[in-house]
């Protein structure tokens, strides 16, 4: 019998096409089949057969169906040809997961359109977005009680739901494994090295909880790496990876990358028709049967030792379109030990990806382009000031240089110990982000996570009429240490501030009833966020954003952003 050993996952997802992901218990043939919600009988179902591939001694399939109708409900279900004959068999959930889902369907896409005609309905844009998810308390779980929400309205679901779930990093915790996964296995009490032990936390978080599977069982999900994914502060620094791999980590960033590919990066595609190197070895190693894992990690350590680079940033078609950015493996990669190149300003995404969110956001629709990137752009007024100066590196051609090496040294080492890692710290990519938005007249919505508490803030330029709004929710389970809260509350005082081109200030939290104000704007709860981007007259977006937390065991709005 061939069980459903994780999943299925609905990921990406189009007008037309859907990507459904999972993993059995061994190898075997799989058919995915769909039908509409309301189809008036079966023979209007739609169905691909594909085979599934094998890495490291798992077995994985991530079919995608064609042909679909744009803003309609699927049915979908996914069953074992038994045998290369015809019969088939319902595959099983594998215990101790035994409990079925309730729902498993699946909503396209409403038709791509740049920008919204008059004749155009206009539907809005709802997007679930969180991140920072250590799945050991299910009562605290955003994401599980998110489960729940999902079945109280799904009568309601096209006015209510969200039509796509963004996961923007850190859905596992490969440097700290929940402690019931390590009583099973006590090697992970030192971290996940390989790509076994990531694997068995995919698994346990995806798993693990009825609520979590039944989210995933239906919304479109995408996702993006964060540091945790791999190990706490991965790429903090430009030097952080070449001593990585001299104090022996080198199995632990290729294999934490390859499961990253695996179990998330494999999913977000939804045009397989650009090439992809990961993607091709995946489609080679169904055809041969051969076991993958060898030819990813040789492909992944390329990149590992910069001398390859492969592409994890994307797009999701859905209007306005999103791009989903980079923000982690792309950062500078030092292995020299020139301090020329050592303390130069350095980047947290490469030139490469930068060019294609130029050409990407000329495009879109001139009022809003919505990004993500897995840590925030514009932080809390004063983190973001101090980030900032410490990025920059002073008299680098100048009779001071020496001084300024030494004032390098110590920026880096006070970096490092507050854990700065975020957009404001990286002056060279932060300087042509913002020549970006002088040069393109729009808004610009960020949604980000990483940092462990929600809040919401806004940017202006000073030579451009651009603004940035950033929106962060997290954590969906887990919490800052007290030291760090009373630190993040203390700066809460500076609203304001200026630096880099940008004036940044927090913007205001409300209740859920915007009768009382959210203390310091700052939300320290669990939470999961809702982006609801209306189309108006005129190619504009009226953008309303909320904050779900959990109240008396259910979900329920908690902060409102006001953007006024």
């Amino acid at each position: 019998m061939v069980h459903l050993r994780v999943g299925p996952l609905v990921r990406a997802i189009s007008a037309s096409s859907v990507v459904i992901w999972i993993e059995f218990s061994q190898a075997c043939e799989v058919r995915l089949q769909a039908e509409a919600y309301h189809a008036p009988s079966p023979d209007a179902a739609l169905c691909v057969i594909t085979h599934t591939v094998t890495i490291g001694g798992r077995y994985y399939a991530a079919p995608q169906l064609h042909g679909l109708q744009p803003a309609t409900y699927y049915r979908y279900h996914l069953s074992i040809i038994a045998n290369n004959q015809d019969s088939v068999e319902e595959p099983q959930t594998e215990p101790p997961h035994e409990s079925s889902l309730s729902m498993q369907f699946f909503r396209t896409l409403d038709t791509p359109t740049v920008r919204p005609q008059k004749s155009y309905p206009k539907v809005p844009l709802r997007i679930a977005y969180g991140s920072c998810r250590k799945s050991e308390e299910a009562e605290t779980d955003a994401l599980s009680t998110f489960g729940t929400w999902l079945l109280r309205h799904s009568e309601q679901r096209e006015a209510m739901w969200p039509h796509l779930l963004l996961l923007i990093g850190d859905q596992i915790y490969a440097d700290d494994p929940p402690q019931e996964l390590c009583h099973t296995y006590p090697h992970l009490r030192d971290g996940a090295k390989t790509f076994a032990d990531f694997a068995l936390l995919h698994e346990y978080a995806w798993t693990k909880d009825a609520g979590v599977r039944q989210v995933l069982a239906t919304l479109p999900t995408y996702m993006i790496f964060d540091d945790h994914e791999i190990t706490n502060n991965w790429n903090i620094s430009p030097t952080w990876r070449a001593k990585a791999i001299e104090n022996g980590m080198e199995q632990l960033l290729v294999d934490g990358l390859v499961a990253y590919w695996v179990y998330q990066g494999w999913g977000n595609l939804c045009d397989r028709s650009q090439p992809h190197p990961l993607l091709t070895i995946i489609q080679q190693a169904q055809q041969s049967g051969e076991d993958a894992l060898e030819a990813l990690r040789a492909c992944v350590k390329k990149e590992v030792y910069a001398t390859a680079a492969i592409c994890w940033h994307y797009e999701i078609p859905t209007t306005p379109p999103i791009f989903v950015m980079n923000a982690r493996s792309e950062r500078s990669a030092v292995f020299s030990t020139d301090p020329q190149e050592i303390y130069a300003p350095a980047r947290i995404m490469s030139q490469s990806q930068m060019v294609q969110l130029q050409d990407w956001m000329q495009k879109q629709n001139p009022d809003l382009s919505i990004l993500v990137s897995s840590v925030p752009m514009i932080l809390p007024p004063l983190i973001g000031l101090a980030e900032y100066l410490m990025g920059i590196r002073l008299w680098q051609r100048t009779l001071l240089r020496r001084l300024g090496l030494q004032l390098a040294r110590l920026q880096q080492r006070v970096g490092l110990k507050i854990s700065f890692d975020h957009w404001p710290l990286y002056s060279a990519t932060w300087h042509e982000f913002m020549q970006l938005l002088c040069e393109n007249t729009r808004r610009v919505l960020v949604l980000s996570g990483d940092v462990h508490f929600s809040y919401a803030a806004k940017a202006y330029l000073r030579y451009a009429r651009s603004r940035i709004y950033q929106f962060v929710s997290t954590p969906l389970q887990n919490k800052l240490s007290r030291k760090d809260r009373r630190m993040i509350e203390r700066q809460a005082i500076i609203k304001r501030a200026s630096y880099g081109g940008a004036q940044t200030r927090m913007l205001p939290l409300t209740n859920a009833g915007g009768t009382q104000r959210v203390e310091d704007d700052l939300l320290f709860q669990n939470t999961l966020a809702l982006v609801t981007v209306q189309p108006q007259e005129g190619d504009r977006y009226d953008i309303q954003h909320e904050y779900f937390g959990i109240v008396n065991g259910q979900m329920e709005v908690v902060a409102r952003t006001a953007l006024s």
